[in-house]
């Protein structure tokens, strides 16, 4: 899904001078699955906020940390591999960028919720109280251990 939302806005008004449009949120919490009769697949993205012109290497980024477990306590090995099969199954070719795009997607999120919540934003205190910047800081921390057997 996220390479056909790439394809279908590469070149338009809506992406600029950027690649494509991106959707800048991909985690499970923001993928509506339905059963198709083969198990939950995914049918829609939701929540657009965050969309805006970008490269494709952001939205497969986010989606490796998300769905590849590039967090603290995973096996290394395994992240790499699951995020090839993600990358391979995008058809996306170059992945020389692709640890460092997951470490700023996890330094912009640990920091976005901080100053929003600083800033009196009643969710992103809900999340920073919840333990969600020490869990991203703890995942890019993790990354930045492992950044030699992730590539």
């Amino acid at each position: 899904m996220a390479r056909e939302l790439h394809d279908l806005t590469a070149g338009t008004a809506l992406a600029g001078e950027s690649e494509t449009v991106c959707h800048n949120d991909l985690w499970p919490g923001n993928i509506v699955y339905r059963d198709l009769g083969q198990g939950l697949r995914p049918v829609a993205f939701i929540d657009w906020d965050l969309a805006s012109p970008g490269a494709r290497l952001h939205d497969v980024a986010r989606l490796c940390w998300q769905y590849a477990g590039w967090w603290e306590g995973s096996d290394p090995a395994e992240v790499r591999r699951r995020s090839q099969v993600i990358c391979e199954g995008y058809g996306l070719g170059d992945r020389s960028e692709l640890v460092e795009t997951v470490l700023w997607w996890q330094d912009r999120c640990w920091r976005g919720i901080d100053q929003a919540a600083e800033a009196g934003d009643p969710a992103m205190v809900r999340l920073r109280d919840s333990g969600a910047v020490k869990q991203v800081k703890a995942g890019y921390a993790w990354v930045a251990r492992h950044r030699a057997e992730l590539r």
